[in-house]
Formats: structure tokens, sequence, C-alpha cells
């Protein structure tokens, strides 16, 4: 049996080689942090004290985000669980309703549809972590379920012209949920704008940090007349955003409650100086997984699945599996792994939280998912936060072949 009681495997005078963390995330601009100082020393933190949609930072963020998606409105939100919250409610769901979705995903995702007292139905996913669309086609037909909430998973995509198909073929109501999917594109169009409403998060690992927050944008003026009701604006509050339809929010004014969930001043003003870097970091993740992939994607028992060719990845974590190796193998990979200071996790083991058969709230098949489990059973999870250089990750690709080679001695 493989044991993992040796340690400092990669050692130079008797230290670890790993000195930084993968897993540091990013920080924000100075001019964000003079923004949100200036906004808690002045006590304007509430999106609508400005007073008008011009003095606003949420609503300047918003604008600008919606000009760099190419996108006619965005609602900021305090969580992009709030912004699917939204979502359903604007979709019609009703208590009991049946939401297609990913079974490979976070837990937050079912705990939204969970929120709304709907009902998950779980789609299958292939070997590059995406929603398979056979599966999605099949689970649509069988459960007559008119929502789609589809997750990019760690930023991967399926394939988007067969989910597509499925989309329109069953009249589906399309939310996506982009959390992991900044500048990530299918065929060079952007993710977020191919459903009737996408979802962002700005929770700290994400590709805009600012320690929670999310981001609803859609086309569609009445969803997002809707959206900033629903968000927490009242009275004639919705003029302090930017191009909501006078005539549809007057129509909607008192029909929609109000669930406070609103993005604040402090948040967007961390924000706003980072929608511009988002290219510089979309350049570093794709350089250095490149490079990571080049180091280890040989190992016989490691397998770097391929993006589909129409997909744009952003690149900012690497996904592998491990193969011809058992469960406590896997484990004491880990382990190793991690006293060595990469710290990974794989998320068919340890109860992991994108683990489907950890979500216990959720009355789903869970033994009707055969591909799903087969795809997490030893799929390692790695960070690569934008700090990283590229002597970073050959430390990184060594550690990894070392630690591998070690467990399987």
């Amino acid at each position: 049996m493989m044991t993992n009681e040796r340690r400092r495997l990669v050692v130079e005078g008797g230290e670890r080689i790993i000195d930084f963390n993968n897993k540091a995330f990013k920080p924000v601009p100075e001019e964000g942090i003079a923004m949100a100082s200036d906004a808690m020393r002045r006590g304007v933190m509430y999106r609508y004290q400005p007073p008008t949609k011009e003095d606003s930072l949420t609503a300047r963020f918003e604008k600008t985000f919606a000009d760099y998606m190419g996108m006619k409105h965005v609602i900021g939100t305090n969580s992009c669980g709030s912004a699917m919250y939204i979502a359903l409610n604007i979709a019609g769901v009703e208590p009991g309703d049946k939401i297609l979705t990913n079974a490979f995903t976070f837990h937050a995702v079912p705990s939204v549809i969970h929120h709304a007292r709907a009902e998950p139905v779980l789609v299958e996913t292939n070997r590059e972590w995406g929603m398979d669309a056979e599966d999605l086609d099949r689970k649509a037909a069988e459960s007559g379920a008119k929502v789609l909430l589809m997750s990019y998973m760690r930023g991967h995509v399926p394939d988007m012209d067969a989910v597509m198909e499925v989309v329109k073929k069953h009249d589906l109501f399309f939310i996506e949920d982009c959390a992991h999917a900044y500048c990530t594109s299918w065929d060079g169009r952007a993710l977020g704008t191919f459903g009737h409403i996408g979802c962002f998060s700005t929770q700290s690992s994400k590709g805009m940090s600012a320690g929670e927050g999310g981001i609803f944008v859609t086309n569609d003026d009445e969803y997002a007349a809707k959206a900033a009701l629903y968000a927490g604006s009242y009275e004639k509050l919705w003029q302090k955003h930017h191009g909501l339809d006078p005539e549809i929010m007057d129509r909607l004014q008192n029909e929609i409650p109000g669930y406070s969930m609103r993005m604040h001043e402090v948040t967007a003003a961390m924000l706003l100086p980072q929608i511009p870097r988002l290219a510089v970091i979309h350049e570093i993740h794709v350089r250095n997984h490149a490079l990571l992939r080049s180091i280890i994607g040989d190992h016989a028992n490691i397998e770097v699945p391929s993006p589909h060719p129409k997909a744009g990845n952003f690149h900012d974590t690497m996904q592998f599996h491990l193969v011809g190796m058992t469960t406590p193998q896997a484990e004491a990979f880990l382990d190793v792994a991690k006293e060595e200071g990469l710290p990974m996790q794989i998320f068919g083991i340890r109860r992991n939280a994108r683990d489907y058969r950890s979500w216990t709230y959720v009355d789903a098949h869970r033994d009707d998912l055969p591909m799903t489990v087969e795809n997490i059973a030893f799929a390692v999870d790695l960070s690569m936060q934008p700090h990283l250089t590229e002597d970073n990750v050959r430390v990184m690709g060594r550690v990894v072949l070392e630690v591998l080679d070690h467990v399987l001695a």
C-alpha cells in the first residue's frame, strides 16, 4: 500500500521549493481602493445615495460593464446567487417547477434553485466537464422543464451549437451562470450573451474580485426593469440606473417585490478599474495554462482534456484527470502535494461541494449520472491566479510530476 510518509520531495537547502501561494486572490487596484475609501469616508455607500446616476459608482460600473460585454443592460447585485435567483423569478419559476442544470457545478447553483423552491434536474457532464447536450435534450423531453440554468463550471464550455439547438427545440428559458466565464467565448462570441440572461460573480476567486458581488446582464428591456426592482429599487430610484425604460418601470413599479439584493457603492468602486484589467489577466492565464500543460500533460497518469476548437477559455484554473490510480493513491497525491506547498482538490472525493452526491438537500437521481461520476472521480482542480510567474508555473509542474511519481512508486 502506498503511503505519504515521505515529505520534502523537492527540497533545496532543507526548505520546500514552493514559497508562493498559487491561490492568492487578486488585489483591488489602487484606484479602486481610493474610490472605495472615499465613498466610505463620505458615508455614501448605498447605491441610491448619489443624487444622479452620473454620480453613482454602481450605475457607472453597470454601464461600463454593459459596454464591455456589448449588452444593453447590467444590474449589479450583492452576489451571483442573487443574480441567478432574480433570473429564475423573471423566468416565472414557481415552487415545484423543474429546472435543468449541471450535475457538475458548485453547490451554489442547486442552492439557488432550492431557494426558489424548485427542483433541479441534473444533466450529465462530458470528459471536459461541460454539460452534455444529448443528455440535456433527453432530460428536457423527459422532465418537461422549461428553464435551463447552465453553469460554465471552472470556465469549461460545452458544445454551444448543440446546446442552443436543444434550447430552441424545447423553447427553454436559458440562464447562463458565468461565474467562471469572464473572457470566455464560443466561436468568438462572449459567454453571457447566448441566453435570455447572464449572471457573473465578483466573489474573491473570480475574474473580477470584490469579496462578494454579482452582475446580471440582458438585452431585454423588461427583464432589466424587473431585475432592478427585484434587486431593491423602489419609488423613482430606478431613475438612477442607465437605460431603463420609464414606461416599463412605471407599469411594473408596485408589481415586483424587492429582495434587497443590490450592489453597493464600495463594491462598484473596487470593480470599476478591474474591467480593463481583464484582458491583461486573460493573457497571463492562457500563457501559464499552456506552459503547465506542456510540462505535465504527457505523464502516463495525467489526462488534460482539450477544449472544443470553438471555445475560448479564461484558464484561471487547470483541471486534469488522474488515470490508472486508486482512490487511496489519489488522496495521497493531494496530501503530499499540500505538504510540498501546492494545495489541490479532487472533485469526486472528500465530500467536495462540487460533487452532486454531497447535495443532500437535492432530491435527485443520484445513481443515474454515470458520466458525471466517472468524470469527477479523479478530476484534480488547481488554482492558477495571475500573480504566478513562468518560473512559478514550472515549479508547480515539477511538484505535480515528482509527487505523482512518488505516490506511484
